[in-house]
């Protein structure tokens, strides 16, 4: 009877396991100019079928007192052949000052809707829901984690691709914007320039990242 309930738990466990998912998280302290600014909290939640993807960031260190700022993103969505299909993605970003808020969603591998506030007044400048293979930015980065080389983004504001170099000397991965456009006409394109990370042999999610934004780097390391 004991060798009977022994094989039926790992027969479940085998069995449910690709059904649970598996789950990776880290945290990420954020330096800046080797100061300390804030801390990332990074979970995915993955199997063959599905994926949830979830972001939470928060200003730490003396400088938030003076400058204090709050950011929660999160993705989710199916996964076809290795591939990342988001059906939902929603993003909230606080400061002392201001609050901002996008919802997007998905359908067909390619944007159904979006809701954002402060509400955007101006027209859209591009026919962004007829725009086929999209991703909001989240989904895209842990696309490229995973080893693709390239990914279309959908971030509610712009539209660019995310183009990966991989440096295997270094064992770092660099990811590069093009094909920029603005779906607003105020929005001015941002002073982000590229971002870079690497990973350990084996990890799934990156060891360190950087952050290339204004003629500055953003280092975040696993804490």
């Amino acid at each position: 009877m004991k060798l009977v309930l022994n094989s039926f738990f790992i027969c479940f466990i085998v069995f449910c396991s690709p059904v649970l998912g598996e789950s990776f998280s880290k945290t990420y302290l954020i330096k800046s100019s080797g100061i300390k600014i804030g801390k990332l909290d990074w979970e995915v939640v993955i199997d063959d079928k599905k994926y949830r993807n979830d972001l939470r960031l928060k200003s730490e260190g003396f400088l938030s007192i003076i400058y204090n700022f709050e950011g929660e993103y999160s993705s989710e969505g199916g996964v076809e052949n290795n591939k990342l299909r988001p059906t939902k993605y929603t993003h909230l970003w606080k400061t002392n000052k201001t609050a901002k808020k996008m919802n997007l969603v998905f359908q067909n591998n390619k944007l159904k809707s979006l809701d954002q506030f402060p509400i955007e007044e101006e027209h859209l400048r591009a026919d962004v829901f007829g725009i086929k293979e999209t991703k909001d930015p989240i989904s895209s980065f842990l696309q490229i984690v995973m080893g693709h080389n390239m990914s279309l983004v959908v971030d509610g504001r712009r539209i660019y691709t995310m183009n990966a170099f991989v440096n295997k000397d270094l064992n770092q991965t660099s990811i590069e914007l093009l094909d920029y456009l603005n779906l607003w006409a105020d929005h001015k394109r941002t002073k982000f320039e590229k971002i870079a990370f690497e990973k350990k042999v084996g990890g799934f999610l990156p060891s360190k990242i950087l952050i290339y934004f204004d003629k500055r780097i953003f280092k975040l390391e696993e804490f």
